[in-house]
Parts: C-alpha cells; structure tokens; sequence
C-alpha cells in the first residue's frame, strides 16, 4: 500500500481509496500500523446484497502486483 485517503465530511465518509482504487459502502473499516515496525494492514467490511455481482477491476494487469504470504 502506497497511498490511503479517508475523507469524510459532516460525519459522512465520503471517500476511502486504496492505491486509487475506491471503495464504496464500507461499513466498517480498522487500520494497524506500527511506524517502522510492522507493514499497515487494513481490513474492510463491504455488504454484499442480493442480486449485486462483483465486477472486475479495469486495472492494466501490468499495474497489480503479486502478495505473497
């Protein structure tokens, strides 16, 4: 992870970007981080409802990167 936005206005998240990417109806979201000590972590809560599909990202494949554990 490079960059984090987390913006929010009138106590209504407005934007949360991941690297660019944005996510939209978070509803829960925790963040751990020990400068220097430990790589962020991040872990989002994203509604999947009924009859929604998850689409693929219109990223370029040359622009993801592999996590390896």
């Amino acid at each position: 992870m490079q960059d984090l936005k987390i913006e929010y206005r009138e106590g209504d998240l407005v934007e949360l970007s991941i690297d660019g990417i944005c996510f939209k109806s978070v509803t829960a979201m925790s963040l751990h981080h020990e400068a220097g000590k430990t790589l962020p972590v991040i872990t989002l809560t994203i509604p999947l409802g009924v009859g929604k599909r998850l689409e693929p990202a219109s990223l370029a494949r040359e622009n993801l990167q592999i996590i390896e554990k």
